[in-house]
């Protein structure tokens, strides 16, 4: 019920089409019921020709009229069912739209730990297969249990209204296809949550092996790589094949128990129709037309709980997507309480900071550092030393289990995060460039940049040549696979920052993935950009930093020497060691 609550309140922006086809329904059942009725009739008037109760002139105006009637009926029927299934289709798409915006914007909304807490493959798979699962569950379901609905209501106003008796006896005994509908489903419904996270893994691992395709080739990791996903794709089989065991089952024992109906609608009717004579007082007279119309209306009532059962699969398929797109959009999104604003930072420091990853390992104990606006200030030490958890903290990607981060002399945590990001430009090491234009992927950071500025910046990155030499030149529509080296997507990141024109510069290893000669023109142009301005950089090249004013070399999470170059290599000490072991 939760899940059906969550999904009622993407209704409301859809008023208008579900009062239209619930109009348009009211017209083509009663038209659809109104069929077996009339033509039951016409049955009748043969009888009474044949028994000469009426004239053949008579027989044949009956006949033409009825005729009229049911042409008129399918007409309708025609017509309004076409505009019932429109509206309804429009209705369950714009449905689907919402909760595919809904859950794409909660995935940028919330806190980057949460998400790496989560498979990157599974949240894809949330926002893709389990939409798609959902769009098809309702489209399948919704429409039948909907049009059912009202099938139902009236076929019992038409029963009753044909014989009490008959209709009473497929009142009494449907509710048992119900019942053992019910059951199966529950049964199952454990199978098909485990179908829907088997295909989640299983997307993680498609999305892993193409993220790393280069990696896997190298090493001949082919055939392990497919033993890996044959392992998980018989998983997701042997969850979809129980699944669709049990759900199989839900059909044939609803049509067992309505044709088990159906027979004995059409024994009792015979015999109504026999000695109906002699039960004319009870209100239950009936006529061989009469019969053949009740025998329609018993299969118009079994008929909705006959096709949602042929659909259980999809249905269930798609409440338990619901189910896991739900969890997703009652996540807590990225909480900021800052209230404070900052044009431009002066003056970072970190006080005693502690942190750690998922309560694992710790990765900082009374860290302490300061960075003063206008020099240039780098992180060094070996891997997971947490040179870039520092980044991710003043970025406030995550906060500090214990400690302050003092902007400006203001705790991180009172300051707006879109405005203290607004102060930093960040290029990693894994450059990011998205499928668009040139242009595009560089005012990224600064959407209503003139071309101008974007040239200006281009220039300044030492970019501008070879974006000229592009076919289209900055009109070129490129992509991470798109043929640019490292180096050039790299150099458009680094305009792509120079665009933003920050306070604070962030480097995190950004210079690794490229050759000596484009790191060379990268620093030439960094070095332009950092004048007055404040920079941090993360480098394994310690040859790209000794221009730094104050170096902090970390170990274990602790910073064990701080310094100029020159002067952490006089002390002889790690960073000593560090620097002279890449020269041997």
């Amino acid at each position: 019920m939760k899940n059906l609550k969550f999904l009622f309140k993407y209704f409301k922006n859809s008023k208008l089409n579900l009062i239209l086809s619930f109009l348009c329904a009211l017209v083509f059942v009663p038209c659809t019921l109104l069929i077996p009725f009339l033509t039951g009739k016409v049955v009748d008037v043969f009888t009474l020709i044949i028994e000469n109760k009426i004239t053949y002139q008579e027989y044949i105006n009956l006949e033409i009229n009825y005729i009229i009637y049911i042409s008129l009926c399918i007409i309708l029927v025609v017509i309004f069912q076409y505009i019932f299934e429109s509206y309804v289709n429009i209705f369950i798409e714009r449905i689907i739209v919402n909760i595919r915006n809904d859950l794409y914007s909660k995935l940028n909304s919330l806190p980057i730990k949460v998400i790496d807490s989560h498979l990157h493959g599974d949240l894809i798979s949330r926002c893709i297969n389990d939409v798609d699962n959902v769009s098809t569950g309702l489209i399948s379901g919704y429409k039948q249990l909907f049009q059912g609905i009202i099938t139902v209501i009236f076929t019992i106003f038409f029963m009753f209204f044909q014989n009490w008796l008959l209709g009473l006896i497929v009142l009494v005994f449907t509710p048992f296809g119900f019942f053992i509908s019910y059951l199966i489903i529950k049964y199952g419904n454990k199978y098909f949550k485990k179908q829907a996270k088997e295909t989640g893994d299983l997307s993680s691992i498609v999305l892993e092996s193409f993220n790393n395709i280069e990696v896997i080739k190298s090493f001949n990791f082919e055939d392990e790589s497919f033993i890996k996903f044959e392992k998980c794709n018989k998983k997701l089989y042997k969850a979809g094949q129980k699944a669709q065991f049990v759900s199989s089952l839900v059909n044939p024992s609803t049509r067992l128990i309505t044709n088990s109906i159906y027979g004995i609608v059409g024994l009792i009717g015979a015999l109504l129709v026999v000695y109906s004579g002699n039960l004319g007082y009870l209100g239950i007279d009936l006529t061989i037309g009469g019969i053949m119309s009740f025998l329609q209306y018993t299969n118009q009532f079994s008929k909705p709980l006959n096709e949602v059962s042929g659909c259980v699969s999809e249905i269930q398929t798609g409440m338990n997507s619901l189910k896991r797109i739900k969890e997703i959009i009652d996540l807590d999104e990225d909480i900021d309480n800052g209230k404070t604003e900052v044009s431009q930072i002066n003056k970072i420091e970190l006080k005693n900071i502690c942190f750690e990853y998922n309560d694992e390992k710790q990765i900082f104990k009374n860290l302490n550092l300061e960075i003063v606006k206008g020099k240039k200030v780098a992180l060094v030490g070996p891997t997971g030393c947490g040179k870039t958890t520092i980044i991710n903290l003043l970025l406030r990607f995550y906060d500090p289990n214990s400690g302050e981060i003092l902007i400006n002399n203001i705790n991180n945590l009172d300051i707006k995060k879109s405005s203290l990001r607004n102060n930093l430009s960040m290029v990693l090491q894994d450059t990011w460039i998205f499928h668009g234009t040139v242009l595009d992927n560089i005012k990224f950071s600064k959407p209503d940049a003139s071309l101008e500025e974007v040239k200006e910046a281009c220039k300044k990155a030492n970019c501008y040549d070879f974006i000229k030499r592009l076919p289209k030149g900055f009109d070129t529509v490129i992509d991470d696979e798109s043929g640019l080296s490292n180096g050039e997507k790299q150099l458009l990141c680094i305009a792509r920052m120079m665009l933003k024109d920050s306070d604070i510069l962030i480097l995190d290893e950004a210079t690794s993935n490229v050759d000596t000669r484009t790191e060379l023109k990268i620093s030439q142009a960094m070095d332009n950009l950092m004048k007055g301005r404040t920079s941090i950089v993360i480098a394994h090249r310690l040859s790209t930093i000794k221009s730094s004013d104050l170096i902090y070399v970390l170990k274990d999470g602790a910073i064990i020497e701080k310094g100029k170059h020159e002067e952490l290599l006089l002390k002889q000490g790690f960073y000593s060691k560090l620097y002279y072991s890449q020269f041997n």
